[in-house]
């Protein structure tokens, strides 16, 4: 049997070499249905990490929650603390300043900058992209001067940065150590994050802050405080889409331990949008491959078609093959094989072609799209894989018929011919 199959695959071989013209016909509908098959993984496959990417740079990682006191918090360590009992694997703080926060860089003064106050752990729910400096780190608790993230749009506007002041009802000195990429929440407004630290504090949370007891006194102004917290996805608290009340719930159970108050209020959501993502990158991927799909088919009805006309066509040579002995196993193996190696040869072609059209439209594209650093256009694995495979299994499908049909024909006819 292994000699038959070695012989077919012989055969095969010989009769793409021989049939050029037909085999090149062959060949045009599977490079079009394979690189269709191709794009589509190709395009499905960026999708997703650029919407990945989008989610997660504005609204966080998969199961990022946002709670919202409006309760004033006595003990916010203890608060923390609740929240990563509560199921939060990370938690940051992301809260606007009490008061009107003004810049001055020299003579300049900028009245209209989105502060935020964040904590180093900010990078592990959001995804942050610091093309120049860095993001805060643990160091930075200790700086003696605020300590600032700028987005690009407010560190062109600054020019030099080491001059750079800020306050309330006075100025003082910040530190700027990294700038961040634009998002769709700011655009082309000027934003900063300010790092909670002691420097911080007090323009964070304004003059009911107490250091000493690191939370409000009492009898503060309901201010509205906001924290991130980012869940296990598989955890049931992170369900706080659709009604759902477990997160809140795990925390009012202990509000005893950081307020004073019989009736805290606090609002807790999801606020990513990861789930929606995977809906509609996975309904753009079904519309695409239907499309990869028919053109596939087309391609196979070409190759099908082409291999009825070739064992027409070659019924005298095929009838030679089997009076010189060959077995009926080797013809079906040769016909078949043949097909087969017409599409994969033409599933490479489009490979080919693939990765070419691919860098053309990255080279296109990237002049007129920021994509985020960590996202490039490119042919994946998965796409060579999906693509070969299918050229193959197309091949062997449409041998199978002129193969069948090869062996029903009589020796004695086709000699006759």
């Amino acid at each position: 049997m292994l000699r038959s199959l070695t012989a077919g695959i012989v055969l095969a071989f010989a009769g793409s070499r021989a049939n050029v013209a037909r085999t090149i016909l062959s060949c045009a509908g599977i490079v079009v249905g394979v690189g269709a098959l191709i794009m589509v993984v190709t395009a499905g496959d960026l999708g997703q990490r650029y919407a990945t990417a989008f989610s997660e740079a504005n609204a966080g990682r998969a199961a990022t929650i946002e709670a919202m006191a409006f309760t004033p918090i006595s003990d916010m360590g203890a608060y923390e603390e609740d929240l990563v009992r509560a199921g939060a694997q990370d938690v940051s703080l992301q809260q606007a300043p009490q008061q009107e926060v003004l810049f001055r860089s020299g003579d300049e003064v900028l009245d209209f900058v989105n502060v935020t106050a964040v904590d180093a752990s900010l990078a592990d729910i959001r995804r942050i992209n610091v093309p120049e400096g860095r993001w805060f780190t643990d160091a930075d608790q200790g700086s003696r001067a605020p300590v600032l993230v700028v987005n690009q749009a407010l560190a062109a506007t600054l020019g030099d940065r080491t001059e750079l002041q800020m306050g309330t009802d006075h100025w003082i000195d910040v530190r700027v150590v990294g700038v961040s990429e634009g998002s769709a929440l700011d655009g082309d407004w000027y934003s900063a994050y300010l790092l909670r630290s002691p420097a911080s504090e007090e323009i964070i949370f304004g003059p009911t802050w107490d250091p000493d007891i690191g939370g409000f006194q009492e009898g503060g102004e309901d201010l509205g405080i906001t924290h991130l917290a980012r869940l296990d996805p598989s955890d049931s608290a992170a369900d706080q889409r659709d009604g759902g009340t477990e997160f809140t719930e795990r925390m009012l159970s202990a509000s005893w331990r950081w307020s004073d108050s019989e009736s805290f209020e606090l609002i807790a959501y999801r606020s990513d949008f990861a789930e929606e993502t995977d809906i509609v990158i996975t309904a753009m991927s079904v519309g695409l491959l239907v499309v990869a799909g028919i053109t596939l088919t087309t391609g196979l009805l070409g190759v099908l078609n082409v291999g009825l006309v070739t064992v027409r066509e070659r019924r005298r040579e095929l009838a030679t093959y089997r009076a010189l002995g060959a077995s009926r196993f080797t013809l079906f193996v040769a016909v078949v094989m043949e097909s087969v190696v017409v599409s994969v040869v033409a599933g490479i072609i489009a490979l080919l072609l693939s990765f070419a059209l691919v860098a053309a439209a990255g080279a296109i594209i990237g002049n007129f799209v920021t994509l985020p650093p960590d996202i490039t256009m490119a042919v994946p694995p998965s796409a060579v894989l999906v693509g070969l495979i299918s050229a193959a299994f197309v091949g062997l499908l449409a041998g199978i018929i002129p193969a069948i049909r090869a062996l029903r024909a009589s020796v004695v006819a086709g000699l006759r011919e």
